[in-house]
């Protein structure tokens, strides 16, 4: 499939500026438009033909439609959605309490308490298994420092989850 070129871009851009979409609503229209055209193209449909029927789905009325329901939906000033987080605006006037919402705002934290504990929990196995082969056990040795070590990771990913977690019901209790 073709590429638009810098120009057909800048052509499609006018089109949605002169249509009287805001710049959030010309961002995502830009992409979806290009598809369009460049389906239309693949088609075999030469760029001014491709063009004019993507426009014709595409005319003022319907474009200020969409800024209209775009603005209504959103309910959120031109600042605050080029602040906004990709979590805010999916789930802007949805359930929070919806599971996906709450993995997404954790994910980096609980992806790092899971690596964490898995980190500590091999550092236990080894160290158990060295205490096991020497039949006997000192919490001095090698094997002793690198149990405690792992121990202490696996209590900071488990003290980290539980602090999460009521941070979250505290949350949801307001």
């Amino acid at each position: 499939m073709e590429k638009l070129s810098p120009q057909q871009m800048a052509t499609l851009h006018n089109h949605l500026i002169h249509s009287g979409s805001n710049d959030a609503l010309v961002d995502e229209l830009l992409d979806h438009i290009a598809c369009e055209v460049e389906y239309y193209i693949y088609l075999g449909l030469p760029f001014e033909k491709a063009l004019s029927t993507v426009l014709e789905q595409a005319d003022i009325k319907a474009v200020r439609h969409l800024r209209d329901t775009y603005q209504t939906d959103m309910a959120m000033t031109d600042e605050q959605l080029q602040q906004a987080s990709l979590d805010d605006i999916v789930f802007e006037f949805r359930n929070k309490a919806y599971g996906a919402y709450d993995l997404r705002q954790a994910y980096r934290t609980t992806l790092r308490n899971a690596f964490i504990m898995a980190i500590g929990l091999f550092m236990m196995l080894m160290a158990m298994m060295d205490g096991i082969s020497r039949r006997s056990w000192s919490y001095t040795s090698l094997a002793g420092v690198v149990w405690l070590i792992g121990l202490s990771g696996v209590t900071f990913a488990v003290y980290s989850w539980y602090m999460q977690r009521m941070r979250q019901q505290q949350l949801s209790l307001r």
